[in-house]
């Protein structure tokens, strides 16, 4: 009761100290960055906001048709961050893009839009949509009908129709943009004389040089002041992004002895096993790292050293097993066959309702489709020239009307069309085949062949030399006592040292970067740098990466802006140094009082060197390399004069101008005022102006949140 009657006459103070707190609380959380764009938003870009969720739905789909092109399941980490890095660039560059043309009004009519599909000049992107396969020419005819057909097409079909017109369309509005752009630019008179003057205007010079090499470091005198000073006069040149350096060492997972013998064990009861099996495709494929491959093989296509036992070997021997690129290799001879590489052939495909397929092309009758093959054969074997108008009028094939039922030519070794393919194997040329498929009947003409050569199936057991879980578990304990033990930059370092460790460097790492020298997957280890918790000498966990692990360490962060004098002090110095030396070369040659420029050579122990046809447009000075200064001083001098010393990026100039050759007068400026534009339209034709709106816009990039 006592400690009650306490609380009640503190009561006061105590609403005023909670009321403190929760105060404090609010304004805490008030005053914190804004959290919406790390939990919901990839960016923001000139004010719209980028939802993640909208972010990953563009990039899942890029990664399917990458899957698909690729024909794998699995993407590269470095296919991955390209695919994202793209689906950035697109959206930054459809929303800047976009605001322009609504701000100028551009648009793209449906009549336009037609026109640039249908009409006599249609757009590039069609013309190389809608080709002969036969003559690979563009075909008018083909997008008609195809545009005509367009209900009866694939969803796919549709769907890739559609992004088709889309790529037109957004293609056509940058084309009306930057043709606003180029024409806008205007050359006056004045100034494409000056541009012929100063291209045309050449220069007849002798000249002495003191080279800053002639001056010992121990001559002058460089001071903190002076590279403040120097550092503040060029402060443009210091400025520099965001950044992190790192040092990392990689902890190499190699399978230990023990593994390659209990690897060596299985391998030899692989090939116990191997000489005894009679399904040789069913063993492959649960046994071997990779899956059987049926396909027959010339010399030159198996590896180098089993090429030439194969061919004199007999069929069921077994080679190995041996080792290659760390992989045990066991092959065996299945067959062999005389076979062309390729056949050309053309094809008469009649489907029917129920083809096995489950996507017969005609409504007709499996028995009407029958009846209709033995027809046709009968017509085409009497008189194979007719196959071709056949092709035309009878085959289901969708593209038959353009190509005359055309295949082209089949490659040995296409999984696609190996049933085909094995068709015209034993055929001659000219033979007319019938086969089914899926799809239904097919008749095949024979075209053109190549010579058979030998050729073999050769069946191949593999098996890799990897480390077993009990040495990454080793390994992964390594590489957690060498992060736990070292948790400072010097301790990371010292350890490296006496562990015999190779301790690797990735210096100013921006926020998306994606290139580690040695790592698969850098982006964890960037993620890592740029967390807020992370300063300056820590020591990163233990990262995962494919086979191996990783450990870090930050040696250095780069903040946006400029970059700090202390750090750049060691860049200035020598710079300094020669600015020191060029103002001691000046007063050296002052203090002679001469004009004479042979004497000068001689009281500096130099020569007198020339330059004749000198360019006011050239970068070099011959023998001294890039010296602008020198040149402008040059052509803003009259002929016979002596310079004052000039001080040039290697040396200390002083300049007989000899003769200043200037151009013809001349009124035609034509071919100047081409050039110069057609030096800002490449500009504009290369991105230029998307570049110069994406460094205006406010972007706010949140990926490195993300991935």
């Amino acid at each position: 009761m006592a400690l009650i009657g306490q609380i009640r006459k503190q009561s006061g103070l105590l609403v005023i100290i909670i009321g403190v707190a929760l105060a404090a609380f609010v304004l805490g959380d008030f005053l914190k960055p804004s959290n919406k764009y790390r939990s919901n938003y990839v960016g923001e870009i000139a004010g719209d906001e980028i939802p993640i969720q909208e972010f990953n739905d563009k990039t899942d789909e890029q990664i399917q048709i990458r899957k698909d092109q690729q024909q794998s399941d699995k993407l590269s980490q470095d296919d991955l961050y390209q695919i994202k890095q793209s689906i950035w660039t697109q959206m930054v560059e459809k929303i800047l893009m976009g605001k322009e043309y609504d701000e100028l009004g551009l648009v793209v009519t449906s009549d336009e839009l037609s026109d640039q599909i249908l009409g006599d000049k249609p757009h590039n992107f069609v013309i190389q949509s809608f080709r002969n396969p036969q003559t690979n020419a563009f075909d008018p005819e083909m997008v008609k009908n195809f545009l005509g057909n367009l209900d009866n097409q694939s969803p796919d079909m549709k769907k890739r129709y559609l992004s088709l017109e889309k790529m037109v369309k957004e293609d056509r509005l940058s084309t009306k943009y930057k043709n606003l752009v180029t024409k806008s630019y205007y050359i006056p008179k004045s100034f494409a004389k000056l541009d012929f003057d100063a291209k045309n205007s050449t220069a007849n010079i002798r000249f002495v040089a003191a080279k800053f090499t002639s001056v010992s470091d121990s001559a002058v005198k460089v001071t903190d002041a002076d590279i403040k000073a120097y550092y503040e006069e060029f402060k443009y040149n210091y400025e520099q992004e965001e950044g992190r350096s790192i040092d990392y060492v990689v902890f190499e997972v190699k399978a230990s002895a023990e593994d390659r013998k209990a690897i060596t064990n299985e391998v030899n009861q692989l090939y116990q096993d191997f000489s005894t099996t009679s399904d040789i495709a069913t063993f492959i494929n649960s046994v071997s790292d990779n899956r059987y491959d049926s396909a027959y093989k010339k010399e030159a296509q198996l590896p180098a050293r089993i090429a030439k036992q194969v061919f004199t070997d007999p069929i069921g021997t077994i080679i190995g097993p041996y080792i290659e690129n760390e992989t045990y290799q066991i092959a065996k001879i299945v067959d062999k066959q005389m076979r062309p590489d390729s056949i050309k052939m053309s094809q008469i495909l009649i489907s029917y309702e129920t083809a096995p397929s489950g996507q017969g092309i005609s409504k007709r009758t499996e028995r009407s489709a029958k009846n209709l093959v033995d027809s046709l054969m009968t017509v085409i074997k009497k008189d194979p020239y007719k196959y071709q108008s056949i092709a035309i009028r009878f085959s289901d094939y969708p593209s038959a009307k353009e190509d005359k039922g055309e295949i082209g030519w089949l490659v040995d070794g296409d999984q696609g069309f190996s049933p085909f393919f094995k068709e015209g194997i034993d055929a001659k040329k000219g033979d007319i085949k019938q086969m089914t498929s899926p799809l239904g009947y097919h008749i095949l003409l024979i075209s053109e062949k190549t010579e058979p050569i030998e050729k073999a199936r050769v069946a191949m057991v593999t098996r890799a030399i990897e480390p077993s879980n009990t040495t990454y578990q080793d390994f992964y304990l390594k590489a957690s006592v060498f992060a736990g033990e070292n948790r400072t930059f010097a301790q990371f370092d010292t350890a490296v040292i006496n562990r015999g460790l190779n301790k690797r460097a990735a210096d100013k790492l921006g926020p998306m970067a994606n290139r580690i020298a040695g790592v698969e997957n850098p982006r964890q280890l960037v993620r890592w740098a740029y967390s807020e918790k992370v300063k300056i000498g820590d020591v990163s966990p233990v990262f995962e990466d494919g086979k191996n692990y990783i450990v870090a360490a930050l040696k250095d962060i780069y903040e946006k802006g400029y970059s700090p004098v202390e750090k750049v002090k060691e860049q200035i110095r020598p710079l300094v140094l020669s600015r020191k030396k060029s103002d001691y070369l000046v007063e050296k040659i002052k203090s002679n009082s001469t004009s004479d420029i042979y004497r000068l050579a001689q009281i500096l122990n130099e020569k007198v060197d020339t330059a004749t046809n000198l360019s006011f447009t050239a970068r070099n000075i011959p023998g001294f390399g890039r010296e602008y200064e020198v040149i402008g001083e040059v052509f803003s001098m009259e002929a016979g004069k002596v310079s004052a010393p000039i001080k040039g990026s290697n040396a200390v100039f002083v300049v007989l101008v000899d003769k200043i050759n200037t151009p013809a007068e001349t009124s035609n400026f034509t071919a100047n005022i081409a050039q110069l534009k057609s030096a800002f339209s490449s500009k504009v034709t290369s991105n230029a102006v998307f570049k110069a709106l994406e460094k205006k816009s406010e972007i706010v990039d949140n990926r490195l949140l993300f991935y």
